[in-house]
């Protein structure tokens, strides 16, 4: 049994979710909050699998409610607005329902949810099977393809994404892209440096040649680097 909330300070957008929680078999609604303070205080008493959650709220808003969480649930947010779709896929939200929701809809949403945690299950890496990754980039959520990548630079909490084009500046954790990256065709050379191995030119010394670059390799990835490229060091 999959475990919801509802967290929604319109009366009637509460009930109506409420009620196709009781029609979803699978689902248990184990409580409906009216503030994100209320909501709070439920996910710290109970076991919460999904959190249907709103948007624009008084008080607290349904974005900085979920960024204050350290161990959020998957959360569907609700909303009458479309402008917050980027925010909901920088916090990894599950759906973005607009309102009013149809029956449908919800549904759809729901088997996502379903989908994921499978994926989860059973694929370690899930984001290698697409051929590009979608980086936000100011206001925008650019598509990028794996292929036109040829590095990534580090600096701070901000990634320097390098392509023939040009190079793209996103809020990100190398950690975080190297989950969207797959394994066989990216590795990382340096704490603050990965390279696509497809534009690596050739080695030498402590340095990779990358798309016209050298780039630096750091001490303790060099014997990895080179038994990637089936190399001697």
């Amino acid at each position: 049994m999959t475990n919801c909330i509802v967290v929604d300070d319109e009366p009637l957008a509460r009930q109506l979710l409420e009620g196709y929680i009781a029609q979803t078999p699978g689902l248990n609604c184990v409580a409906v909050c009216q503030s994100a303070i209320e909501a709070f205080s439920v996910l710290h008493e109970q076991q919460v699998d999904v959190m249907f959650l709103d948007i624009q709220m008084p008080g607290i808003t349904g974005v900085n409610f979920l960024r204050s969480l350290k161990n959020a649930p998957k959360v569907i947010f609700t909303t009458a607005y479309a402008d917050y779709a980027v925010d909901a896929f920088e916090l990894e939200a599950v759906d973005y329902l607009l309102k009013p929701i149809t029956f449908e809809r919800f549904i759809k949403a729901v088997q996502k949810v379903n989908l994921k945690q499978a994926s989860a299950e059973v694929i370690p890496t899930p984001a290698a099977e697409n051929s590009f990754i979608f980086l936000k980039v100011d206001r925008r959520l650019i598509k990028i393809n794996h292929a036109d990548i040829s590095h990534i630079e580090g600096y701070g909490d901000y990634l320097k994404v390098h392509t023939a084009a040009q190079t793209y500046v996103t809020y990100m954790t190398f950690s975080k892209l190297e989950q969207l990256l797959p394994a066989a065709n990216f590795i990382r050379i340096h704490r603050s440096t990965m390279v696509n191995t497809a534009y690596i030119q050739f080695a030498e010394g402590n340095f990779l040649r990358v798309a016209g670059q050298d780039l630096a390799i750091g001490q303790s990835y060099r014997d990895k680097v080179f038994q990637k490229l089936n190399m001697e060091g």
